[in-house]
């Protein structure tokens, strides 16, 4: 009798590849607790009827491609790389190396990665090679008594033939620990938000797969508008975020109105480590902060008064600092 298989089963790892669609030997781990939470191949069939009847006469095939999500929690910071490039890299200090992604204005080239997802079948192993992946977005969320989720939706264009040898559980990188909520701080426009409830951030690269004539396996992507958006909702105690957004669309003495929030820093989330010999640390800095809208809930008998904003924001960059001198 066949034996069902459950996830304690299954293995996936990524890479960044040297170009697309080749190169990397995949042996990173997303995050703590990683899951596929979809995973769909698609040859993209042309239906073909005919004259004279009601049923399909023939099939054509196109262009291959596939989609994957990967859920997990935040435990590194080497996936950024994916959205933002490979990180700038600073001496160590007090034992931990500084990581700087998003140097530039905006990573112009897509970084894609090789993943690679195993499974025990039930004659025989199963591996499956992924190539060209690119992140559509990577998101990161968090509320309060909940570990900071990383969830990164992707694309690819190539894949391998299935392989039943050869597999491996990644191994890289060494650090096991998870950021939580109870270890972030989240500032916006100079000022350190109390009680903050949840928040999240949203990196999209918008990407799409370049195809061409005479194969049905992309052959490179290109990037397109790099979106840079969130929520975050706390205690509503001043006006500060109030004022920041009648700002926005009030003229003021000089007969313009205010482009952005303001404030240093206009937009900043860190999250720590629990660690008490050596202080992991992520910090993503945003410029250029707009809100949407701001949303005020709780104004009842015997409840709290939260004030919610979505916003966007123009650029972003991120600093990791951990023991580890290189995504290895």
């Amino acid at each position: 009798m066949a034996t069902i298989r459950t996830g304690a089963s299954a293995y996936l790892k990524y890479e960044y590849e040297t170009s697309y669609g080749t190169g990397g030997t995949p042996n990173k781990k997303f995050g703590l607790q990683d899951r596929l939470t979809s995973w769909t191949l698609t040859h993209n069939r042309i239906d073909m009827p005919q004259l004279d009847q009601t049923t399909i006469a023939n099939y054509a095939y196109g262009q291959q491609s596939g989609s994957l999500s990967v859920g997990c929690v935040l435990s590194n910071p080497w996936i950024f790389e994916s959205v933002f490039g490979p990180p700038a890299t600073g001496s160590a200090s007090s034992g931990v190396y500084p990581h700087t992604f998003g140097t530039t204005a905006g990573n112009k080239t897509m970084n894609t990665l090789v993943c690679e997802v195993g499974y025990d079948g039930d004659t025989a192993d199963i591996r499956r090679v992924l190539r060209g992946c690119v992140v559509n977005s990577l998101g990161i969320s968090t509320s309060i008594g909940a570990t900071v989720d990383l969830s990164i939706d992707m694309t690819y264009g190539k894949e391998d033939a299935p392989a039943t040898s050869g597999l491996s559980a990644p191994t890289e990188p060494t650090e096991a620990f998870a950021y939580t909520f109870a270890h972030g701080v989240i500032k916006v426009g100079g000022n350190t938000l109390a009680q903050v409830q949840d928040v999240d951030i949203t990196f999209a690269q918008n990407p799409s797969l370049l195809y061409g004539i005479g194969n049905n396996q992309a052959v490179s992507s290109y990037r397109q508008i790099f979106d840079i958006t969130g929520r975050f909702r706390a205690a509503l105690l001043n006006k500060n975020l109030l004022e920041g957004t009648l700002a926005q669309i009030a003229k003021n003495t000089s007969g313009s109105y205010e482009e952005t929030i303001g404030g240093s820093p206009e937009f900043e989330l860190t999250f720590q480590s629990t660690s008490s010999t050596v202080q992991n640390e992520i910090k993503i800095t945003g410029t250029g902060l707009s809100p949407n809208d701001l949303n005020i809930s709780g104004v009842e008998p015997v409840e709290p008064i939260f004030e919610e904003i979505n916003w966007r924001i123009k650029t972003a960059t991120v600093v990791a600092k951990n023991t580890q001198s290189a995504a290895e």
